[in-house]
């Protein structure tokens, strides 16, 4: 029943993500492959390493969809020389795409975490990892500190909408329309901490 509305939020996110991905790719100076690959790892990372730890059939086997995203966003983004656009990560449009993906990836990695019947903090490991796992192969890759360790509520999300998830799941209330209810918390969350700058606090070298 919620099979549909969340592939969709997961292609917006894949695109979403992909874009980041050539945007950090133009950056550094990379060539066209070098754009193609940080695209699409960045769409991608997450969902690859959350099944090479579940030991499940890897996604990328079962059809060229990410393949298709990643070169399909390469070439639109170039054509449109989206790159120099000022500050494109941070207009609304791209905002909001970023974080329907971010939840989209953390609702799959945490209804996956269920069905592999794994506890409570697996569960939240790989709805973290789905969700953000691109974004640090990305960052790693062009030699910068991955967001998600000093973004404030990015990861976070991911790991709250896990656990209510996984909470609910435990009392046998995880319904379609309950499953809704957390993601479209989860995403409203994100967009109020992003619009807020609320952050994580941090401990300061002295």
């Amino acid at each position: 029943m919620y099979a549909l509305p969340l592939y969709i939020a997961s292609l917006v996110g894949s695109i979403a993500f992909a874009l980041s991905g050539f945007l950090a790719g133009v950056r550094k100076d990379l060539d066209l492959m070098g754009l193609f690959i940080l695209a699409f790892i960045t769409a991608n990372g997450g969902g690859v390493i959350r099944d090479v730890l579940l030991s499940r059939p890897v996604a990328l086997m079962q059809d060229a969809e990410p393949f298709f995203i990643a070169g399909g966003v390469l070439l639109v983004a170039s054509m449109l020389r989206l790159h120099r656009l000022q500050q494109l990560e941070t207009r609304w449009y791209v905002v909001v795409s970023d974080s329907i993906g971010l939840v989209a990836f953390g609702v799959t990695g945490a209804m996956i975490g269920m069905e592999a019947q794994t506890h409570f903090f697996g569960v939240l490991s790989l709805s973290l990892l789905t969700a953000v796992g691109g974004g640090v192969l990305r960052d790693i890759l062009v030699n910068e500190k991955p967001v998600v360790l000093h973004s404030g509520f990015y990861g976070t999300v991911a790991l709250v909408q896990g656990g209510v998830l996984f909470v609910l799941q435990q009392a046998h209330w995880l319904t379609p329309a309950s499953l809704l209810l957390v993601a479209c918390a989860a995403l409203a969350l994100r967009l109020v901490a992003f619009t807020r700058r609320w952050s994580i606090p941090k401990l300061r070298w002295e």
